[in-house]
């Protein structure tokens, strides 16, 4: 199944069929939801951009560990249609093993069911 997430040049493992994984992944994105709300309106266009993109920084380093996102972002400017690219990325990765994920499931349990009868 699709574990690992290519990007950048970088191969990062994350299962998340494995319940200490999801965890970590649900409790990053809470945490990057309550930093958004705090997210500043006021003040120059620049600090708001790197603040935004602090906001996925923090999200890769809580899911996948400390200086992962050094990794991913290295060579990319702090720019918002960039960082907005690796995370859509990231978020098909994400998508595509939840599909691998629940089509296994479900190819396990018809291969127990009981066989209907015609």
């Amino acid at each position: 199944m699709g574990r690992i997430w290519e990007i950048n040049g970088q191969s990062l493992e994350l299962d998340l069929d494995n319940a200490d994984n999801m965890e970590r992944y649900e409790n990053a994105f809470e945490i990057m939801s309550e930093e958004e709300k705090n997210l500043s309106e006021e003040g120059r266009q620049s600090e708001r951009i790197r603040a935004y993109c602090r906001l996925f920084e923090n999200l890769y380093d809580r899911i996948f560990g400390e200086g992962t996102s050094e990794k991913i972002f290295e060579g990319i400017p702090a720019s918002i249609g960039r960082y907005d690219e690796i995370y859509e990325s990231f978020l098909n990765f994400v998508k595509n093993q939840a599909l691998e994920i629940a089509k296994a499931s479900a190819e396990r349990r018809m291969k127990y069911l009981p066989k209907k009868r015609k």
